[in-house]
């Protein structure tokens, strides 16, 4: 039978702190709310963003992703904001994607993996 998936969001075993899965992949730990929506503000203090983009990524606020999942995170929640409205605001979203990963991924290496997850999921490598 097979296994079921959790996605890349959880590292494979959440007892070993050390910050890693067992596939090399840094685990990230997102700030809490407060220190989310001031790092998201700086980004972007566009007070759409605020009311709308902002709480849908304020859910996972605290929570562990792997640099895929940070990208993943990010992909849903444009998804969500930007439903109903016209194509190219998601592409305007997504080019704003490497600064919220800035924001919220303090560690260079995580950040600059999930950079380079988002470039590859969007067609530029």
């Amino acid at each position: 039978m097979p296994e079921k998936f959790e996605g890349p969001e959880k590292p494979k075993n959440p007892q070993e702190q050390g910050k890693e899965t067992n596939d090399s992949e840094k685990v990230i730990t997102l700030p809490n709310r407060e220190e989310m929506l001031a790092r998201l503000i700086k980004v972007s203090d566009n007070s759409h963003l605020q009311e709308r983009f902002y709480p849908i990524l304020l859910k996972v606020a605290g929570q562990e992703r792997v640099p895929q999942g940070i990208v993943m995170m990010l992909a849903l929640a444009i998804h969500d904001y930007t439903e109903g409205m016209p194509p190219m605001i998601a592409n305007l979203m997504y080019m704003q994607a490497p600064g919220f990963i800035d924001a919220l991924v303090t560690d260079p290496e995580a950040a600059k993996e999930a950079k380079d997850r988002l470039q590859e999921v969007l067609g530029g490598k």
